[in-house]
């Protein structure tokens, strides 16, 4: 009997530190739990944290995107505007030229002499006109 009694209490030990080591793995294991869920918070807030301020830096580029495509049509159209405006001024140059000459033609038919050329009569160039000589 004294035997039985001891293996009892024996076999009660066992499972009392069994029990002990299981509730310590499970205590360790729910704290390693906790950790992880806090880690995992923290790391979801620094996250969601970053994409909301890529979004709105997303937001602004597109904007700036949208402003710089609203500038290039507007120069564009100036650009188009002002070769329109220089085409139309060479075509009067031209035709201004052309009087020009036939006025001096006509001057000499009539037995007059024209008047010589100089700096404030002309003729001018095109290219000193245009600012490029």
């Amino acid at each position: 009997m004294a035997y039985l009694a001891f293996r009892s209490a024996t076999d009660a030990n066992k499972k009392t530190q069994q029990t002990a080591i299981l509730q310590a793995e499970r205590q360790a294991e729910l704290e390693r739990s906790k950790v992880d869920a806090e880690a995992f918070l923290r790391a979801k807030t620094i996250y969601e944290d970053a994409l909301s301020q890529m979004e709105k830096q997303l937001g602004r580029v597109q904007n700036q995107a949208s402003q710089l495509s609203t500038d290039l049509v507007s120069e564009q159209s100036t650009a188009t505007a002002m070769r329109d405006q220089i085409g139309q001024l060479q075509a009067q140059i031209r035709a201004l030229e052309r009087t020009v000459v036939a006025l001096r033609a006509q001057l000499i038919a009539a037995g007059m002499a024209p008047v010589p050329t100089s700096e404030a009569t002309g003729p001018y160039l095109r290219r000193r006109l245009l600012g490029e000589g």
